[in-house]
């Protein structure tokens, strides 16, 4: 695995951290040469636990969101040397062998940026067989291409940051809901590829951060349209493959009426002849 600095940030819920940690030192105790991990504590009420001691914990004095950690992690990356920067959200739990699987998935020829396939929000992105936890899953060597994918849990290319640029701050100003696709679209206009890895599988919460912090769904959904249509017009719907009838009010997942090609997404989840 090409060495790589993995960021969790934090803010509150310290079992969840913990719990996504012991996921992560299932497979190999921490720490490894090719394998950094640090969890971002956004609220500075974190304490590693002792069976974590290969764990770095930063303390930013304040809250730097899910996008202003990620930023932080590659400047962070690139001064470690790493070639890889995985950002991986504390609510999550993660299949067996689940790091070196989604970090594989960026030696595809041209891969930007690699997610794990799920059971959360984007038809696009979810696993075609959702197990009942997220340590039963059975990985599948399948890489999707798709126009972009979910934060997550996610890899980023320090090659592929070096020439896109960091995530955008000033158009998502908030926790950072859409910079995830807007930095997808930037990097295929730049000739790299977005892909979806069925070798790596998470279970997500969700949302647990945001209810902390008082943010509702709505004011997500206000700032991902906001930010996109801000970034790329009318034209992002076409270019992340989506219809007009992507993000309803009040939605709590993505449908099939949400994309332009609708049997492509039932293809990925093993419908090819659905209509």
């Amino acid at each position: 695995m090409p060495r790589t600095f993995l960021a969790i940030p934090a803010y509150g819920s310290p079992e969840l951290t913990d719990a996504v940690l012991r996921d992560l030192a299932r497979d190999e105790p921490l720490p490894r040469d090719d394998l950094h991990v640090v969890v971002v504590d956004n609220a500075g009420d974190y304490v590693l636990p002792g069976w974590a001691a290969g764990v770095e914990l930063v303390r930013t004095g304040e809250n730097l969101r899910w996008i202003g950690t990620a930023n932080w992690a590659f400047e962070r990356a690139r001064q470690d040397g790493a070639e890889a920067v995985v950002l991986l959200n504390n609510d999550t739990r993660l299949s067996r062998g689940f790091v070196p699987a989604l970090v594989g998935a960026l030696a595809g020829e041209g891969v930007a940026v690699a997610a794990a396939c799920y059971d959360d929000f984007w038809l696009h992105q979810r696993a075609v067989h959702v197990p009942a936890y997220a340590e039963a899953y059975e990985p599948r060597p399948v890489v999707r291409d798709v126009p972009f994918c979910d934060g997550t849990a996610i890899a980023f290319s320090l090659k592929a940051v070096a020439e896109v640029g960091p995530l955008d701050t000033a158009t998502f100003p908030h926790h950072g809901y859409g910079a995830d696709v807007d930095w997808a679209l930037r990097a295929r206009a730049a000739g790299w590829r977005v892909v979806v890895t069925e070798a790596a599988y998470v279970h997500h919460l969700r949302r647990v951060t945001m209810t902390r912090i008082g943010r509702k769904a709505e004011d997500n959904r206000a700032e991902i349209l906001t930010g996109l249509d801000a970034r790329w017009g009318d034209r992002w719907r076409t270019l992340a493959g989506l219809g007009p009838g992507a993000f309803p009010p009040h939605n709590t997942g993505s449908g099939l009426d949400w994309y332009a090609d609708r049997a492509w997404v039932l293809g990925l989840l093993g419908e090819p002849d659905a209509r």
